[in-house]
């Protein structure tokens, strides 16, 4: 494997997780959780914390293995430039992200409102990351 700066990546997935956390409160915490049927009320619940749990968890190992690999794409892609992680990050959000949410948004019967929250985390999130990612060799 290529040579990986393991600080960015760390750094990235962390940053990632700080931008899920604002999407999903400060930004659109109430929309999602009318759309996605939560009340106040469920998310106080035993049950729901330790589901809460284990998700946070499995996201910090899934976003650090998402980030590690789009830092090999930006690697074996040679770029060294902001723009050109961006249109990396992108372009793998549209090529793997965007191409296997949406047909199972669909299925789940959701409000459109909600596949577009959902969908718009990883978009902006996969942006930042290749940014930041093609600068920080």
């Amino acid at each position: 494997m290529t040579q990986i700066n393991y600080y960015a990546v760390i750094t990235c997935t962390l940053l990632y997780m700080v931008l899920g956390a604002l999407w999903y409160t400060v930004l659109f915490g109430k929309q999602w959780m009318k759309l996605m049927e939560i009340s106040p009320d469920e998310m106080n619940t035993t049950e729901f914390q330790e589901r809460a749990k284990v998700g946070i968890v499995t996201s910090i190992i899934c976003y650090f293995l998402m980030v590690l690999t789009l830092s090999c794409f930006i690697r074996y892609g040679g770029a060294k430039k902001a723009k050109d992680g961006l249109e990396i990050g992108m372009l793998c959000w549209f090529g793997f992200t965007f191409t296997t949410m949406l047909p199972n948004h669909l299925f789940s019967k959701k409000p459109i409102q909600l596949g577009l929250i959902n969908l718009g985390y990883p978009f902006v999130g996969m942006s930042l990351m290749g940014m930041i990612l093609a600068v920080w060799q």
